[in-house]
């Protein structure tokens, strides 16, 4: 369904089902339905009638939007979910390029940064470096796969680089140190754009304030003014 849609790497990295979305947004939507006939009803009864095409697209436009609200909010918690993804992920790089400064090996660094961190992004960083291991697959390789599961363009990025690196030492570690900072600087811009949204909706009240107490204070003198003519 389309006004129902989402993607399937939100539900992922989320933790939701297909089946809890669209029973959230059915219920919603018949509630929302009901509700709005239940007004309409009300509005007749009390002689305020509205015309047809009001009611249907009162009716309409209720269900439309309380029936694609879940589907909304699953798309920006997925989107903040992936911010915070990237923030670990440029935490963990940094972690690792610090233990293979000391001299420890790939697999001991990666291993290590993963089990120096908490909270639900370290947790799946564990849990694909296990899979690789229970399999014997690349560690990049894993990553890679649940960059691509989880929608994390970041994560698949630095998984390609690396691998494009090859197994010496020094390009991996400069290939880490490159991504992580390009990272930062990612969220760095994150942030100040957020910052700018946020500070161009607080002057939005500001002006509206401003032209009420013009509005305040200069009706008088216009209504006076008008009385004398």
């Amino acid at each position: 369904m389309k006004l129902i849609s989402f993607a399937r790497a939100d539900l992922a990295i989320v933790g939701a089902t297909q089946e809890r979305i669209v029973t959230q947004s059915l219920t919603r939507a018949v509630a929302a339905c009901a509700a709005s006939i239940m007004v309409v009803l009300t509005l007749s009864r009390f002689g305020y009638a509205p015309t047809p095409v009001m009611m249907i697209a009162g009716v309409i436009g209720s269900t439309m939007a309380f029936g694609t609200s879940p589907s909304r909010r699953l798309r920006k918690s997925a989107e903040l979910r992936r911010l915070d993804m990237e923030s670990a992920l440029a935490g963990y790089l940094d972690l690792v390029n610090v233990l293979l400064a000391g001299g420890a090996g790939m697999e001991t660094a990666l291993l290590a940064a993963a089990d120096a961190g908490d909270g639900w992004c370290f947790e799946l960083f564990r849990a694909a470096l296990t899979r690789a291991r229970s399999s014997r697959l690349s560690f990049w390789n894993q990553f890679r796969e649940l960059g691509d599961d989880l929608g994390v363009a970041s994560l698949v990025e630095v998984a390609q680089s690396v691998q494009l690196a090859g197994e010496h030492g020094s390009r991996v570690r400069t290939s880490l140190v490159a991504k992580a900072s390009a990272l930062r600087a990612r969220q760095l811009a994150t942030i100040e754009y957020s910052a700018q949204q946020s500070t161009e909706k607080m002057g939005i009240p500001m002006v509206m304030l401003f032209i009420g107490f013009i509005l305040l204070v200069g009706y008088p003198a216009f209504a006076s003014t008008i009385g004398v003519l």
